[in-house]
């Protein structure tokens, strides 16, 4: 099982630490003062009460990752796709055309939106200067350069057989 480690769990855990330090050998964490824990950590009673119960870690919350059906934004995400379509990106924009058309809900719902459909955003096109001819003659004067290859034929001998031979050729 996923054991979750936050800043909430170290700082419980450091607590206890410093706790079986103070009290020594028989330092038992269900049976420590709950006034006392709530003091270092920062928690609230009802809080500590609750993680003491789950022996002292701290589980995820029941609704995370939930997410609504039905959102205030449900009959408006056409106008929003349509504006990101066309390049516009700005939440507080998308926001203000949104709340002409009748919109009710708030500016961090289409913010979220807008950060999870930004693959709707046209690519940016970029004008580049031409650069001219990429590729550069060489030339040379004569008795300066030579060209060479290599090749490989079939020779008939005088007997009739036949026999690869390798051959150079430089100009």
């Amino acid at each position: 099982m996923n054991e979750r480690r936050d800043d909430l769990q170290v700082i419980i855990d450091k607590a206890l630490e410093e706790m079986a330090a103070e009290e020594g050998e028989g330092f038992e964490p269900q049976a420590c003062n709950l006034a006392d824990f709530c003091r270092r950590t920062g928690l609230t009673r009802s809080r500590a009460r609750t993680i003491k119960n789950h022996g002292f870690r701290v589980l995820p919350h029941g609704n995370g990752g939930r997410k609504a059906k039905t959102t205030v934004l449900n009959g408006h995400t056409g106008l929003v796709d349509d504006l990101l379509a066309k390049g516009v990106t700005n939440s507080q924009v998308i926001y203000e055309r949104l709340v002409d058309q009748g919109y009710r809900g708030g500016l961090t719902s289409v913010k979220a939106y807008v950060a999870a459909h930004m693959d709707l955003v046209p690519a940016r096109r970029r004008t580049v200067a031409p650069q001219g001819s990429r590729g550069r003659r060489f030339r040379t004067g004569p008795g300066e350069a030579y060209q060479m290859d290599w090749g490989f034929v079939t020779v008939v001998g005088p007997a009739g057989a036949e026999s690869g031979v390798a051959c150079f050729a430089m100009v």
